[in-house]
């Protein structure tokens, strides 16, 4: 019996000392507004040859393959984040009105402003006339026509994809008409609120599938540059707050290889592409880290990031 009181005497110290130690107390993950405010800065600074970095809120892995099944380069960044609010959104002009401007600057430049562990090129909305541009719970620009897959970004962090009904048609070409969405409440999906909205694609995986298998046609001639090696870059789900960024060097594949690139990985939920070509950037810690050779960069109207969320003492 005196043994057992000893025993829960130094249980109740332990735990005492624990919570008076510094910053023990205060140290917590936040769950961040939905607004045009940044994370938390990382705990770690890039050093040449890091492929990973975490804290309590987020665990990124980074790689690189020289491959020879493909014929180039490709890179892969694996997130996982505690809460949805650490995907979010930004604008070269930066603040709440950013998104209303063309403005452009590079990537690293919008990641080491918000203080991003990881940041990839967006849409590009600024070159696209009448697309969505839904951010952060702002509608910027709501479109009731569109050439394009639009990829939305519900509160949980969860991908949903509405696809052309007619994946043939391009901005680019005025024989062809855009797909009406003037019905389709693009604010929300399955009862849940859209935070962003992305209008670009196409869509090449969806529900596990190659989207590209089940409705393109590629043997359309509006697709023929789909048939060429270029750079490519597409966002992924691969689980609950969990993503993959992946993209080619500048040699490239076309769509047709880049999804069975992305298909290869065997845990893709969605796959979504981005602005490819010499938009295709991917920073981690603010360093660019995909075609580094390129002499010069990109500079771009939007990117989207991944926040840690982590507050220390």
């Amino acid at each position: 019996m005196k043994q057992r009181r000893i025993l829960s005497l130094i249980a109740m110290l332990v735990l005492c000392a624990a919570m008076w130690l510094p910053g023990a107390a205060q140290a917590e993950i936040l769950e961040l507004p939905i607004d045009f405010s940044f994370g938390t800065a990382p705990q770690e600074k890039y050093a040449e040859g890091k492929m990973s970095y975490e804290d309590p809120s987020i665990t990124v892995t980074r790689s690189y393959t020289k491959s020879k099944e493909y014929g180039c380069t490709y890179y892969v960044v694996d997130i996982k984040i505690t809460n949805a609010t650490q995907l979010r959104t930004e604008s070269a002009a930066g603040g709440p009105n950013g998104f209303n401007t063309r403005q452009k600057v590079t990537v690293a430049n919008m990641a080491k402003r918000t203080k991003a562990v990881v940041a990839v090129n967006g849409d590009y909305y600024a070159e696209h006339p009448g697309s969505l541009v839904l951010r952060q719970g702002v509608m910027f620009r709501n479109c009731t026509e569109t050439y394009h897959d639009l990829l939305l970004i519900d509160e949980d962090g969860d991908f949903h994809v509405i696809l052309n009904d007619n994946r043939n048609r391009r901005y680019d070409d005025p024989a062809t008409r855009p797909m009406d969405v003037s019905d389709i409440d693009l604010t929300q999906v399955d009862g849940k609120k859209v935070i962003n909205g992305i209008d670009f694609g196409p869509c090449i995986v969806l529900d596990g599938q190659p989207v590209t298998t089940i409705v393109r046609s590629w043997t359309n001639p509006l697709n023929s540059k789909e048939w060429e090696p270029a750079q490519r870059i597409c966002i992924a789900q691969t689980g609950k707050l969990s993503y993959r960024i992946i993209a080619v060097a500048h040699y490239g594949l076309n769509i047709e290889n880049f999804t069975n690139l992305v298909m290869s990985f065997g845990d893709v939920q969605i796959a979504y592409m981005l602005d490819g070509g010499d938009s295709s950037q991917i920073v981690f810690l603010g360093k660019k880290i995909n075609n580094t050779q390129a002499k010069n960069v990109r500079a771009v109207p939007d990117c989207i990031y991944f926040a840690s969320a982590y507050q220390p003492d």
